[in-house]
């Protein structure tokens, strides 16, 4: 067993990371991420390529935003639960999730193109198709509804005061009893005529309109509440503001108790955790199915926002795995962080291996066990093709692979093995977000299964967005120690035993 570390062996301001030791490395992202960025935007602007881009840049920035959230994940479990073991990575996890206002910065295609828009998510251009038609519908048969209108009123009237009359004349002979029923079928057939003739019943060019929107689109139609371009855009500001607020309080939290020691700081951590935790899932859900599951608005799983999840959390802790041993690699971090943090680490990923495949084949048997048509469109296309290699692939080797390695406790505990498996799940990752995105560009830029070239896009949009983030996140780790260095329970983190 090892000595009993104390903090007063540490040194007292924490450990700062020397960025210059990186500076070739920083130099080198930063010449690729620029030059790659450039030939995007040069293809974004070319309009022929442009639908192409936009998937690719999807896929790119879906992978990268799903590592960030889980870093926030990671950060809002670790102070929710009091965590004692994860104090000497936590500032990775807050480093992590640090890229999510950065990620905004790449989003901004999205907002900014509207041909970009309207290729991923096509009932952008539906929607505004059907809200022109049935303008135009309304417009040129106001007229005609209208007199058809007073001319079902005109019937209505003689045949309410020929019922009326009737009734009248019924109720001298009826009894007592008769009278009652008479009467209140006469003020039925008053109301009903009282409806029709009244204003509120005339058409006017809002209910012809709507009325034509719902007979043409009746899906799209009834989502317009969510589906609409007004909230989509208050939606998509929404989720990085929520975000970046959540990440920026804790790690200002975090900082400043760097300075001053405040143990309060750590509580108010815990309990704003806590309630940040529901907001995390809502915020993280909306998102995912506003980017992800309305690439086809017609299909929808109430467990997508959990698969999602489920993914980013395994992703972002194999990062975090694989910065840490390299942090440990040049020198930094030895005396805080031991096996036994990769250990739980380790554990930590093998939970939610398990998970997601759990969410997963969920996800799938409830689908394809229903065989609802609008339900089982996205896997019959993964299914398909060589697509149906990748959904295998994904099965064998994003489950039963990594299942089985990380259930030897040398694998979980070695950071060499450890690193091995990491880098396996965040190819698998990528893979699964492959996956999600792209087998909806073919069919809808109409052409076939796959877009011939293609490939290339998404190559060079994945060395932008990866290469620009990956600078700005070492750039970042040199900004404070890089682990809270008078955090209270510092002490029994660097003393773990599991």
């Amino acid at each position: 067993m090892s000595a009993h570390k104390s903090v007063k062996d540490l040194p007292e301001d924490g450990e700062k990371f020397d960025i210059k030791k990186v500076s070739k490395l920083l130099g080198m992202l930063f010449s690729v991420g620029i030059l790659t960025t450039i030939a995007c935007a040069v293809i974004f602007l070319n309009q022929e390529w442009r639908a192409t881009m936009a998937y690719s840049w999807l896929f790119a920035f879906i992978f990268f935003f799903t590592l960030a959230l889980g870093g926030l994940f990671w950060t809002l479990l670790h102070n929710a639960t009091n965590s004692g073991w994860g104090v000497a990575v936590r500032r990775l996890m807050e480093n992590l999730g640090l890229m999510l206002p950065w990620l905004f910065v790449f989003a901004l295609p999205f907002v900014v193109i509207p041909d970009v828009r309207g290729a991923l998510w096509e009932w952008m251009g539906e929607r505004r198709e059907m809200i022109s038609e049935a303008e135009d519908y309304a417009a040129s048969h106001l007229e005609t509804e209208t007199a058809e209108w007073e001319e079902k009123v005109r019937e209505a009237r003689a045949r309410f005061s020929e019922v009326r009359s009737g009734i009248e004349s019924g109720m001298a002979k009826a009894t007592p009893g008769e009278k009652a029923f008479l009467q209140e079928k006469l003020d039925a057939e008053t109301a009903a005529f009282d409806a029709l003739k009244s204003e509120d019943a005339a058409p006017t060019v809002e209910s012809i309109k709507a009325h034509h929107m719902k007979e043409s689109n009746v899906l799209l139609y009834n989502k317009g509440g969510f589906l609409n371009m007004g909230f989509w855009f208050f939606r998509f500001i929404a989720y990085f503001v929520i975000l970046t607020l959540l990440i920026r309080f804790l790690r200002g939290l975090s900082v400043r108790q760097d300075a001053d020691g405040d143990e309060k700081r750590t509580m108010l951590a815990r309990r704003m955790s806590c309630g940040f935790l529901p907001l995390f899932a809502v915020v993280t859900t909306f998102a995912v199915i506003d980017w992800l599951m309305c690439l086809d608005y017609t299909w929808f799983s109430t467990m997508w926002g959990v698969y999602l999840f489920a993914g980013s959390a395994l992703s972002s802790m194999a990062v975090l795995v694989l910065v840490l041993t390299y942090l440990r690699n040049l020198g930094y971090l030895r005396d805080v962080v031991t096996e036994e943090h990769y250990h739980i680490m380790g554990k930590l990923m093998h939970a939610f291996v398990i998970f997601w495949a759990y969410i997963s084949f969920s996800q799938y048997f409830l689908i394809w066990y229903a065989n609802i048509t609008e339900e089982t469109r996205f896997f019959l296309m993964r299914n398909t093709g060589h697509w149906n290699t990748v959904s295998i692939l994904l099965v064998v080797c994003h489950f039963f692979i990594p299942f089985l390695a990380l259930l030897q406790k040398r694998v979980k505990t070695t950071p060499r093995l450890l690193c091995a498996v990491s880098l396996w799940m965040i190819a698998m990752h990528i893979i699964d977000m492959y996956w999600i995105v792209i087998p909806e560009r073919g069919p809808s830029l109409g052409a076939g299964v796959v877009v011939p070239g293609a490939i290339f896009f998404d190559v060079l949009a994945f060395t932008a967005v990866g290469a620009l983030l990956a600078y700005i996140f070492l750039r970042s780790l040199g900004k404070d120690s890089l682990y809270p260095c008078r955090d209270p329970r510092l002490e029994e983190s660097i003393n773990l035993m599991n």
